[in-house]
């Protein structure tokens, strides 16, 4: 007969599991030192941009890894740590920690999971300093709009010298 707890960590470990499936990006920042207030800002923040934050146990994160066969992440889970998981973008959760870290230097980016593979915290960073999709998207048609302005210049120099 099954006891209670082991239903519940089951449970737990059943929605890590579905967690680390169906996310684009993933990251694991330990947040000791860090007070109510500064998660509870930074847990709103995540909201608005469709960021998932979660304090798991390190234990059950393990057990959700090994049974997704996810290998090298087992060091970095020690501590108190906070799982930041989006469904969208990949880099978000890593920008979002990365953006809360300057503001509470207390928070700390461990580790990470890009594209299936686990990245140490250089290579979380890395990823954190690499522009949106918005970001992309508004370079893109900047750089499309810049020869047309040039052109619009240009068009409107010519019409004044002719003018004269």
């Amino acid at each position: 007969m099954s006891r209670p707890a082991h239903a519940k960590k089951n449970e737990v470990v059943k929605e890590i599991v579905d967690r680390l499936k169906n996310q684009q990006g993933m990251v694991i920042a330990e947040y000791k030192k860090i007070s109510v207030a500064q998660i509870t800002e930074m847990r709103k923040v995540a909201l608005e941009r469709n960021i998932f934050i979660k304090v798991y146990k390190d234990s059950l994160f393990s057990r959700a890894a090994e049974e997704l066969k996810i290998e090298g992440l087992n060091p970095y889970l020690t501590g108190q740590n906070v799982y930041i998981f989006s469904n969208e973008e990949s880099i978000a959760p890593a920008k979002l920690v990365d953006e809360f870290s300057k503001k509470f230097p207390e928070l700390k980016l461990k580790a990470g999971i890009y594209e299936g593979q686990v990245l140490d915290t250089v290579g979380v960073n890395e990823l954190a300093s690499l522009p949106s999709k918005e970001e992309l998207y508004s370079m893109f048609a900047s750089s499309l709009i810049y020869p047309l302005r040039q052109f619009m210049l240009l068009t409107k120099e010519i019409a004044k010298t002719r003018a004269e």
